[in-house]
């Protein structure tokens, strides 16, 4: 086994961003110890063969020939699954793995077994089963190869990463706004990052208040599906119907992809703001039904709050059955009734004249 490894590092995740933080701190190490060497990256399709064994020949001739020019080089190599074909290239790149090389590879999230595998010889006579996923990664092991399996943070390592990506884009935040953050883009570690750039590229400054995100997911889809939902209860008859309007014949999915949402987040919302007025909850209370309903936006929240407080019980109920109606017209592929059924509950929070025409 060699006195020191080799620069070999595999990055094992289901979450993109944690893999590239760390490519990224790779690729620094790597130019500052190979200055003048070459990168060069690979895909799965590099090495894809029909009906056979992966074809190795663009790698190995990287591995084994260094070339009149210098033979460093700095190598990523990324698969979009574990499979044969990426066992047959990390076993070649043990096999014929030299001083000069620094790969990265970066690979979906691995079974924890795979830490616990012990380093193994390569053998000069490779057999058949040499290039199985376990022998490939115990052969790099052997080479003195770094795994790293990165899981996403959850709870109080969430808050804390948000905050420190808010540091990276030159803001601050509160534990309670990035818990927030996090609800809002449902704990997707690149959609809050993308979220933060964005808002340093409109030049946001100092703290992030809830305030700022609820502008800025308004601002990022206007016309969004959930908005309806906070129009509906605020009693915005026409705003609920613009932007009933804008969602059914948006280009990203229409009426098929947004009437499941509409409906899906109007009924969390009217079946919770009926179990604020039978429960009768105090303030603390109801913030944490809210919350743990996924009603995490100051508009939305503030609109349940209102309307179990002041909506007229009749307007409820006629909400509540109609709501029931369009599930079942949803059901039966009747999207157009499903629409028209939502129309009339735009009006009717406005206008109580308008409960005349829907559901019976």
């Amino acid at each position: 086994m060699p006195d020191s490894p080799p620069y070999i590092y595999i990055l094992s995740s289901d979450e993109p961003l944690l893999k590239k933080d760390r490519s990224d701190e790779l690729m620094t190490a790597a130019r500052k110890l190979l200055p003048d060497a070459q990168y060069l990256i690979f895909t799965e399709g590099d090495f894809k063969a029909a009906g056979g064994p992966a074809n190795l020949t663009l790698l190995e001739n990287e591995l084994r020939d260094p070339g009149l020019f210098g033979g460093d080089r700095i190598l990523k190599l990324y698969f979009k699954d574990y499979d044969a074909t990426a066992a047959q290239v990390l076993s070649c790149l043990a096999r014929y793995f030299r001083p000069g090389i620094f790969a990265i590879i970066d690979l979906p999230r691995l079974n924890a077994s795979f830490v616990k595998l012990a380093p193994k010889e390569i053998s000069d006579k490779p057999n058949k089963r040499a290039d199985s996923k376990n022998t490939a990664i115990a052969n790099l092991k052997y080479l003195g190869a770094i795994l790293e399996i990165m899981y996403p943070p959850s709870g109080a390592q969430l808050t804390r990463f948000i905050g420190e990506r808010c540091a990276k884009a030159g803001f601050t935040i509160d534990k309670n706004t990035a818990a927030l953050l996090s609800a809002l883009n449902e704990g997707n570690l690149s959609a809050i990052d993308q979220a933060l750039q964005l808002m340093a590229l409109n030049a946001k400054q100092g703290a992030i208040t809830p305030e700022d995100l609820d502008t800025y997911f308004i601002e990022d889809s206007r016309f969004s599906a959930f908005e309806f939902t906070e129009a509906l209860l605020s009693g915005q008859g026409l705003r609920a119907l613009n932007i009933l309007h804008a969602v059914t014949a948006s280009g990203s999915g229409g009426a098929a992809a947004n009437l499941p949402l509409i409906i899906g987040r109007l009924d969390t919302c009217l079946n919770l703001i009926v179990k604020l007025r039978t429960q009768r909850t105090n303030d603390r209370d109801a913030q944490a039904l809210l919350l743990k309903n996924g009603i995490v936006t100051p508009a939305l929240k503030r609109a349940c709050l209102q309307a179990a407080q002041g909506m007229p019980p009749e307007l409820l109920n006629f909400l509540i059955l109609n709501l029931k109606e369009c599930a079942l017209r949803h059901a039966r592929f009747e999207l157009t009734g499903t629409q028209e059924l939502l129309q009339t509950m735009a009006v009717a929070v406005t206008n109580f004249g308008a409960m005349r025409y829907g559901a019976a």
